[in-house]
């Protein structure tokens, strides 16, 4: 029986229709949603463990793209159905491990048929700052990457000025947001190859999406209202999820492919490792999303793995600034600059560019590179040289 038809799409048509945040935004921001209100009610047996469909997930993009505008609809959600264990203010990992540490009240239905108070360590994690709250403590990282595992039994996490909390069972998903400089500068060049990032799904956006000076959405007020419902039936939902026999040869075929290609940066190569686990967890929500069979269909499987693999498209542009040298830093500003102007002279360049790259000779050390490396194509428009997008076709009068 459906639960809302589509839960994910009707979000994403209900919150798109009035929004110009990038449409990839709100799909992530909904499967997560469903992720935090399924908690550990759900799993996907491994036979030496469960996985949870916990997801981690940033949205990736420069200021004024609309991540605050994706990310504040689906909190807003969750608030109202009341589905998830909201952790917003106040960030820091400490926060975090105390408020898990201690629980929240839950009433669950026995196998008797009386109510069971209990206590709840499933959470979200709400961050739409994340690199203030990951450089808050040295062990964010290693403790976030820690939670996302969801393993079971009784978990002691030691702080330097807090002590020792014990968390049984925790089960986490984290909803945040960076532009590409803050993150890059949050993470160090040491863990970007690490636990943390092939356990989060870095969700970058590039573009707005068409303008919408006056912001409307018909019948707003009952699709709400059905969204808030379907998140509080989603939230029944229990036990063990399966593949349907038609997904299961194309789960095979992507968990084989979980490896690292030859020329990957460290970024990609590790999320590599983790996209079998990844597309379980978000096809277990899609399919949450759709109907209350607890059946993975080939249709939810496969949508799973395309959103996946765009996020493996993408990950080696959001961590391209980390890097041993000096000047990997000053060229992502550049190649950044060229790729959202499309094709600009060396003067151009360097004018909007002198401060990170200090010296026109360093600027032609980059603007070699870059060329050489294949990042960037060059042709001369009336005698001057000009430096284009790989991607971009060469502008009417030019000639490579």
């Amino acid at each position: 029986m459906p639960i809302l038809g589509n839960w994910i799409d009707n979000y994403v048509a209900y919150v798109s229709s009035a929004s110009e945040s990038p449409k990839q935004f709100h799909f992530w921001c909904g499967a997560t949603a469903i992720a935090a209100t399924l908690k550990r009610n759900v799993w996907f047996d491994r036979v030496t463990y469960k996985m949870y469909p916990n997801l981690f997930t940033v949205l990736v993009g420069r200021p004024g793209l609309g991540k605050g505008a994706a990310l504040n609809p689906a909190l807003s959600l969750l608030k109202e159905a009341n589905t998830s264990n909201v952790l917003s203010d106040r960030l820091t990992i400490e926060y975090v491990l105390e408020k898990l540490s201690k629980g929240f009240p839950h009433t669950s239905i026995s196998s008797a048929g009386g109510f069971q108070i209990g206590q709840d360590t499933s959470s979200l994690i709400f961050s739409p700052e994340l690199s203030i709250f990951i450089t808050a403590s040295t062990i964010t990282l290693p403790i976030l990457a820690d939670l996302w595992d969801a393993r079971e039994g009784d978990f002691h996490y030691g702080t330097r000025h807090k002590g020792e909390y014990k968390i049984a069972s925790p089960c986490v998903s984290l909803l945040g947001g960076s532009t590409q400089e803050w993150l890059v500068d949050s993470i160090p060049s040491s863990a970007v190859g690490g636990g943390f990032t092939r356990r989060v799904n870095f969700v970058l956006g590039k573009d707005k999406g068409k303008p919408i000076p006056w912001p409307s959405v018909n019948g707003s007020s009952s699709i709400r209202t059905d969204l808030v419902d379907g998140l509080r039936r989603i939230a029944l939902l229990k036990g063990e999820f399966t593949f349907a026999s038609d997904a299961k040869p194309i789960f095979e075929k992507y968990h084989a492919e979980s490896s690292p290609k030859e020329y990957d940066d460290e970024a990609t190569a590790h999320y590599r490792t983790a996209k079998w686990a990844q597309a379980v967890k978000l096809a277990t929500c899609i399919s949450a999303s759709r109907s209350n069979s607890m059946v993975i269909t080939k249709q939810d499987f496969e949508e799973a793995t395309t959103k996946i693999e765009e996020v493996i498209k993408d990950i080696g542009y959001v961590f391209r600034a980390v890097g041993e040298s000096d000047l990997v830093n000053a060229a992502d500003k550049v190649l950044t600059y060229i790729e959202r102007k499309g094709y600009a002279s060396r003067q151009d360049i360097l004018k909007a560019n002198w401060r990170h790259v200090g010296t026109a000779e360093v600027l032609d050390v980059i603007l070699s590179t870059l060329v050489q490396g294949g990042f960037v194509d060059t042709y001369t428009q009336s005698g001057v040289l000009m430096y284009k997008e790989k991607i971009k076709p060469i502008p009417q009068g030019g000639t490579p």
